[in-house]
């Protein structure tokens, strides 16, 4: 075993006490991932509504940006050298975005990649010694890719009928019942979860990958239109065309990478991210923000005010 699939089998552990967790509370494997979904979202909530104060803060700008752009007009370097000023003196980013969520969905990914994989070991939770065993009877109906450790639990999984059960030791009636009920639950209108779509050979399986990437793009679409509106200059970027079709296009490559499982993870996240991004954009809408933004240091200069005129008198007081 490589160092490197002992480390993306040391990511899956965490994941796979999670999944196991709500597997066995809910019984569906599915209903499991998308449970952990809605953790991984509200984990990122804070990130999403500091994302979304950072766009109200990026219309509150565009005067000031306006103004540098004219009074720098055809100085480039010096356009960017005083903006990048402003930005610091605000407080601010001109990516208002975050790499955060579209960070932690990698090792996400990795980790339901393991699970899915190992389903005796990291959702049913069987001792070590009855997957070691089925993984070795399993050898038997192993081909080509099929034969290595790494698929050897899916191996045993898909042929578990064929496998005689009296020769893995420990194996008990309970143990039977529960696989049998796994296999059962471990599909999709018909199609194994642990399948992997192949863009050479068109299946429906390409409707995991196809359904995510479009997701991605109706949520980029809506940002970017979100941009235009709070931040106009930015949006003139041809970067962040580029970035309009980064995302959908990522989604659609790691959908075909891993087991359709992972898809449908990455469909529901998706899918909640954007409904949450409509959310937050009615809650905190740019004009709200600023309006808030606005009271808050209109407050804390009258504050500063009193403060300062009280020290003088202090110092007045004291000079007599």
């Amino acid at each position: 075993m490589t160092s490197l699939t002992r480390l993306y089998e040391i990511l899956g552990i965490p994941f796979g006490w999670v999944i196991s967790l709500f597997y066995a509370m809910t019984g569906n494997y599915l209903l499991s991932i998308f449970c952990l979904t809605v953790i991984v979202r509200l984990c990122l909530l804070p990130s999403a509504i500091s994302q979304q104060k950072g766009m109200a803060k990026q219309a509150r700008l565009q005067p000031k940006l306006r103004r540098i752009q004219k009074k720098y007009e055809g100085n480039q370097q010096k356009i960017q050298e005083e903006t990048q000023a402003l930005y610091q003196r605000e407080g601010t980013s001109a990516m208002t975005s975050g790499c955060l969520p579209t960070l932690i969905q990698l090792p996400i990914m990795i980790g339901l990649f393991q699970v899915n994989y190992h389903p005796f070991s990291m959702v049913l939770r069987l001792p070590s010694e009855v997957v070691a065993s089925l993984k070795t009877a399993a050898e038997a109906f192993a081909t080509g890719a099929q034969n290595n450790s790494m698929r050897l639990e899916l191996v045993a999984l898909e042929h578990f009928s064929e496998i005689d059960k009296a020769s893995i030791p420990g194996l008990t009636a309970e143990m039977i019942t529960k696989i049998e009920l796994f296999i059962e639950r471990f599909s999709l209108f018909g199609l194994d979860l642990s399948a992997r779509p192949d863009f050479k050979v068109p299946s429906a399986l390409w409707i995991v990958p196809i359904i995510s990437g479009l997701i991605a793009l109706g949520m980029s679409l809506y940002s970017q239109y979100r941009q235009k509106k709070t931040n106009p200059e930015m949006a003139k970027n041809p970067m962040m065309g580029c970035m309009t079709l980064y995302m959908p296009i990522m989604q659609i490559v790691f959908g075909f990478m891993f087991p359709i499982s992972v898809g449908i993870y990455t469909i529901m996240s998706t899918g909640i991210s954007f409904i949450q991004m409509v959310i937050l954009n009615h809650i905190y809408a740019p004009k709200k923000v600023l309006a808030r933004v606005m009271v808050e240091e209109t407050v804390y200069r009258r504050s500063r005010e009193e403060n300062v005129k009280k020290i003088k008198e202090m110092q007045g007081a004291s000079d007599k």
